[in-house]
């Protein structure tokens, strides 16, 4: 087969199925229990507080991570002219960042054996290997083309770099948990690898995207495009200054710096990308997927607005340069941007993509509103509470947990079933008599409005 046929298939396909799995079965799930925990009466033991930072990791490369993949591994090689020759590399990433993620949570969920060391350091290995080998595909596909320096290009390139520097970091606090016998992860090396996953790799191709594709289904305005670079070298300052600062051990201050720079190239590129502003013209075009997709994204946008600055906020109390944030009980500030940015722009990406991709229709809109509500919700209790210990305070966190848990279900089923026979069926359906109907209307004007719908 060519490298054409390869291309032409729909691998993503896997990559999707399966970062939905992980979310509802190790992500949102567990982070939900740890939630409700104490509405139950149960403490937060060590055996818990484990399960939290693995659960982070589950969301991150698995949740986050495994659809950015599956979505870079069909749009990366459209956006830059050049084909992946054979679909082994992309089958092969997939499985090893998801052994690794598996490796990695039993080993934290059975700190107290003497198995914890090994898996936890088995579970290292394979997700660097696997975030390698989607980095070295992908910088494949770049080098062959012609084209590297658009507004996309850059971003595109920049995720591809941090992906793997993001699998190397992750390996780096493994391997440090197993020769230390630790249950958790250093606290400084995670909290680099927790950013560089974020702003790194996951926000790199998010903004690639959303340079290309999003401002065209959009309908944007023209993107500033000198800010997008200075978005750029802030965001790549920011985390090799933040990175340094915590593997060097050095002082505060200098991670401060980092998080700092990292959050005001988020805040420039909301700027530069303008799509909090109002779209430059009406969008006609045939309906496919969910109607409002547009409102998703631009909560997303809003939520890493709200997000960055929160962050600056929390950097500058860090570096004892003022005293303005409360302390977190419930990491508020990075569900922010879990919750707020990354799943909420996924749902809304997600839900255009996806049948644009298949050729199918979301035949169910209800659950997308849904689940975009509840979401919501679950993402302003966070913020809401996330800095107060009280009775309410726990009941509310509580309520977060399930709630997000109950959106990513809806969510999931939404994206299985934009993915079967049934689905494309109904699209082909509805495109036919949408052809039929326009002919008719061409041949014989009527005077009445087509719905597109």
């Amino acid at each position: 087969m060519t490298s054409e046929g390869w291309s032409s298939q729909r691998l993503y396909r896997p990559f999707i199925r399966a970062s939905l799995l992980i979310a509802v079965l190790l992500g949102f799930s567990t982070g939900a229990a740890i939630l409700i925990m104490p509405l139950l009466g149960m403490e937060r033991n060590l055996t818990w507080i484990t399960h939290s930072q693995s659960h982070g990791i589950a969301q991150l490369f698995g949740w986050a991570g495994l659809f950015i993949m599956g979505f870079a591994y069909h749009v990366v090689p459209r956006f830059f002219s050049s084909a992946i020759r054979y679909p082994l590399p992309q089958k092969t990433s997939m499985w090893l960042v998801i052994a690794g993620l598996l490796f990695r949570f039993s080993g934290q969920s059975m700190w107290k054996t003497s198995l914890a060391d090994p898996l936890v350091a088995i579970g290292g290995i394979l997700l660097f290997a696997g975030m390698l080998v989607f980095g070295l595909t992908l910088l494949d596909v770049v080098r062959k083309s012609s084209s590297k320096s658009g507004p996309a290009e850059i971003w595109i390139i920049s995720g591809i770099a941090w992906s793997m520097v993001a699998g190397a970091l992750h390996l780096a606090v493994t391997v440090r948990m197993a020769i230390d016998s630790a249950p958790l992860g250093h606290v400084t090396w995670n909290e680099a690898l927790i950013y560089t996953t974020l702003f790194g790799f996951i926000s790199s191709f998010i903004f690639g995207v959303s340079a290309r594709a999003i401002r065209g289904f959009l309908v944007l305005k023209p993107m500033y495009e000198r800010l997008n670079v200075v978005s750029l070298a802030l965001i790549q300052i920011g985390l090799i200054t933040l990175v340094i600062g915590r593997f060097a051990d050095l002082e505060q201050g200098v991670a401060s710096v980092g998080l700092i720079l990292a959050s005001l190239g988020a805040l420039l590129y909301v700027f530069a990308l303008r799509v909090l502003e109002p779209a430059s013209g009406p969008v006609k075009r045939f309906a496919v997927g969910y109607a409002r997709y547009g409102i998703l994204i631009r909560t997303a946008y809003a939520w890493l607005v709200i997000g960055s600055l929160m962050l600056i906020l929390t950097a500058l109390d860090d570096a004892a340069v003022t005293d303005v944030m409360p302390i977190e009980i419930s990491l508020p500030v990075m569900h922010v941007f879990t919750l707020g940015f990354v799943t909420t722009l996924i749902f809304g990406a997600a839900s255009r993509f996806i049948p644009v991709f298949e050729g199918s229709d979301i035949r169910h809109q209800w659950l997308m509103d849904a689940a975009f509500i509840l979401i919501t919700i679950s993402v302003v209790l966070r913020v809401s509470f996330g800095f107060e210990l009280s009775v309410w305070g726990e009941r509310a966190l509580g309520a977060s947990g399930g709630i997000g848990f109950v959106g990513i279900i809806l969510f999931a089923i939404v994206a299985f079933q934009a993915m079967t026979h049934s689905a494309r069926a109904a699209y082909s359906a509805r495109a036919a008599e949408f052809g039929r109907v326009k002919f008719g209307a061409i041949k014989r004007p009527t005077g009445r409005p087509i719905n597109l719908g």
